[in-house]
């Protein structure tokens, strides 16, 4: 995987699979956060979590878990992976740490890194009712480039999304 990413007030380091309990810390208490991410278990045990982790821990994933800098604290993950021609970044940011500005922090110094390991554009999809993460995207570059569809199982089946795009080449 990748190295450890620093920012004035992060710092993001690799995910690994003893993360998972800070994912159900995070999360399980917060089933509407978990209803906002497409493919994260429901609930969100401390078992399905590390499941999850382990899933995207193989090549061509980039998940890292965010950090406080001052102190160390979990706040959640941000990452990308996926077509190499367009990777789909993901992220959360856990209840008590939302608002702070810390996800577009994240998200912008992934798409840094992401330009330096030679990925063109990066795509991320929000649903419809999620205000503040289509908010977190606007703020750390990202354009509305329409709507698709996709199917969710676990959310319902298909689903139309906002998709929002960063273009690196045009940046």
């Amino acid at each position: 995987m990748s190295k450890h990413i620093e920012t004035k007030r992060l710092i993001l380091r690799p995910l690994a699979a003893s993360d998972a309990v800070h994912f159900a810390r995070l999360l399980g208490p917060d089933p509407e956060a978990v209803r906002q991410m497409a493919q994260m278990p429901d609930p969100c045990t401390e078992d399905a979590a590390r499941e999850w982790i382990e899933a995207r821990l193989g090549p061509g994933g980039y998940v890292f878990a965010i950090l406080r800098r001052s102190d160390g604290e979990f706040l959640g993950i941000a990452g990308f992976g996926g077509p190499a021609d367009m990777p789909e970044m993901g992220y959360w940011i856990g209840a008590g740490f939302r608002t702070q500005g810390y996800a577009t922090e994240a998200i912008r110094s992934l798409v840094e890194y992401a330009r330096l390991i030679g990925v063109q554009r990066l795509h991320a999809d929000t649903f419809p009712n999620n205000p503040a993460s289509e908010r977190v995207l606007a703020k750390a570059g990202f354009t509305v480039a329409g709507t698709v569809e996709r199917n969710f199982p676990a959310r319902g089946g298909r689903r139309q999304l906002t998709r929002h795009v960063y273009d690196i080449l045009r940046r």
